[in-house]
């Protein structure tokens, strides 16, 4: 599949809305303490994969002009498995940086262990998703550059 800016971001946000969030409920859900009186679910998880997710929005307008360098224009699901993680990394980064200081100070993630964790929790599924229930769910995504929906003919 040779995939489209559209498709691109399309797909990153389906993966996110149906497997990041839901798998980001569970994490926070088993790694933080219920809060008795106070929030329900700590938010700190979610602006991370929302942070990731951001960034991603971003680089795929790159990764689109890089594609165009490639003999088939094709980019391999090998890619995108290295770039996710190197997305993770740019983020922790941020964090630890402090660049996303209004939203996440480095304190509130105290270990690149529990990031990782979430990390790869939210990315395997979403790996394995792309590559099998996208497919079986929404047969023409492969076919349209990775779009959603039904659009011309």
């Amino acid at each position: 599949m040779t995939p489209t800016l559209a498709g691109r971001l399309q797909t990153r946000l389906l993966l996110y809305i149906f497997i990041g969030l839901p798998m980001t409920a569970l994490f926070t859900w088993v790694v933080f303490p219920f809060i008795w009186g106070g929030e329900l679910v700590p938010e700190i998880p979610f602006y991370f994969v929302t942070a990731i997710l951001v960034l991603g929005l971003v680089l795929d307008f790159i990764y689109i002009q890089i594609q165009r360098f490639r003999w088939d224009n094709d980019w391999p699901f090998a890619f995108q498995f290295f770039f996710s993680i190197l997305e993770f990394a740019a983020v922790w980064g941020l964090v630890q940086a402090g660049l996303l200081d209004p939203l996440i100070l480095p304190e509130d993630i105290p270990n690149v262990w529990i990031a990782a964790t979430h990390f790869a929790l939210v990315f395997i599924p979403s790996f394995i998703a792309l590559l099998g229930l996208v497919q079986i769910f929404c047969v023409r995504w492969r076919f349209k550059g990775g779009e959603l929906g039904r659009h011309g003919t």
